[in-house]
């Protein structure tokens, strides 16, 4: 008999344990309390990291009046990102799903700031997605009138992340 049989059955039972693991994931991400916004799974030694929001859903409602006056508040309120651009404005929009941060690590300053001037191909933010870190770059040379994306908030393909006016 050969060593493969071994090998199969190591193949075998590592994808049941997987399977076991979305599975688990999913019948726990059901019965998480608010919106769900984070499920990170990992097969070496099996790990389960979970983030959900626990605010109640009429609050973003209650917070509308305050996104009125885009001056008061450096980011604009995941309401704002459902509608068009206005014409003067270049919007960077996510490349791939994954989580958005602003800065490159946890307690650093952020690429940008609402207000900041940015250079064209300058790094605005980064997603990860697989453990890779993706860079997000200025297209033109402006300054940043709002950041739609919270920091740490996963992000799905083509969702607007940053409104810059272009300089000029």
């Amino acid at each position: 008999m050969s060593t493969e049989t071994g090998t199969d059955t190591d193949t075998s039972t590592a994808a049941t344990t997987v399977e076991e693991l979305r599975t688990q994931t999913r019948l726990l991400a059901g019965e998480l309390p608010g919106t769900l916004r984070r499920i990170t799974l990992r097969a070496g030694a099996l790990s389960v990291d979970v983030e959900w929001d626990t605010a109640p859903t009429a609050a973003p409602t209650a917070a509308t009046p305050a996104a009125a006056a885009p001056q008061s508040t450096p980011q604009s309120t995941p309401q704002d990102t459902d509608q068009q651009p206005p014409a003067d404005v270049v919007r960077v929009t996510a490349p791939l799903v994954g989580t958005f941060y602003q800065a490159a690590s946890p307690g650093a300053e952020p690429f940008v700031k609402v207000g900041d001037t940015v250079e064209a191909g300058q790094q605005l933010a980064v997603i990860e997605a697989m453990k890779l870190l993706n860079s997000i770059t200025a297209e033109v040379k402006g300054t940043v009138r709002a950041i739609h994306a919270h920091d740490g908030e996963v992000v799905e393909y083509a969702q607007p992340l940053i409104d810059l006016a272009p300089a000029g």
